[in-house]
């Protein structure tokens, strides 16, 4: 299994109009950083595509614009679907239509505002309700949603084969932890490396010390950094993390 992390940033990117990059180098490209999103290719050459952030039509140019056999939404939150439109116009010209996988409130939310995108003959997804802890399967390949609380929403993690990526978390269920158990590979998203005594915790995604915690209950083999926001620098990164657990930087690449 092939993994590209086609981005790696928070909701309003790296650098940000607010803060631009904050402490993190900007002289190093590694630190720029667009809104999560990851392609993986399973085992037997089928591009899962998890996510359609703002800029997914200029992240899949990048990746050499690959055929898109199945599309794994994680929540509604813009940052992980606002650029869905652009993939349907791709799909629309290749006269493709494709799987999405995602909850009944994400599938719900997309009736709602882009109902144009699934209700008429031509619209290029076939949409899949999931439930979380019930496998489905893509081509061979088994995936386990999982439960994840994001504020006030639900989002949802996936397992594949020893793989796993989780973005945008804050706590799990027991069950969660359980399904994870036995991955050599996990990619987490982490906001912050520092909290901020002027600001309330967030309820939305957990900080570094929480995530190396999770990681050493997990113990994967090796864990990667996602959704990594102004405070998280790459090299500062590399040189204070043990050595199983790296930022990763849009475009980075590994097997799994």
């Amino acid at each position: 299994m092939k993994i590209r992390i086609l981005g790696c940033g928070p909701s309003n990117g790296v650098p940000s109009l607010s803060r631009g990059f904050g402490a993190c180098d900007a002289h190093n490209p590694k630190n720029i950083r667009t809104r999560s999103s990851a392609l993986i290719t399973t085992n037997e050459n089928q591009n899962i595509l998890i996510d359609t952030g703002p800029e997914v039509r200029i992240q899949l140019l990048k990746a050499n614009n690959p055929k898109i056999d199945a599309l794994f939404f994680t929540h509604i939150h813009y940052d992980h679907m606002g650029g869905v439109n652009d993939l349907s116009a791709f799909l629309l010209d290749k006269h493709d239509k494709i799987p999405v996988y995602l909850t009944e409130e994400t599938a719900r939310y997309f009736k709602g505002q882009l109902s144009y995108l699934f209700d008429s003959n031509i619209a290029p997804f076939e949409l899949n309700i999931i439930k979380p802890y019930e496998p489905f399967f893509v081509g061979k390949t088994k995936i386990i949603p999982i439960k994840q609380y994001h504020g006030n929403l639900i989002s949802i993690g996936y397992r594949m084969d020893d793989f796993a990526y989780s973005t945008d978390v804050k706590s799990m269920e027991e069950m969660g932890f359980e399904l994870l158990k036995g991955i050599k590979t996990w990619v987490l998203g982490v906001v912050s490396s520092k909290r901020d005594p002027n600001k309330p915790e967030s309820i939305k995604h957990i900080y570094l010390d929480e995530a190396i915690k999770w990681i050493e209950r997990i113990s994967p083999e090796k864990a990667y950094l996602t959704h990594m926001g102004q405070k998280m620098d790459y090299e500062t990164l590399c040189k204070t993390l043990p050595a199983y657990i790296r930022p990763v930087y849009d475009g980075f690449e590994f097997e799994a």
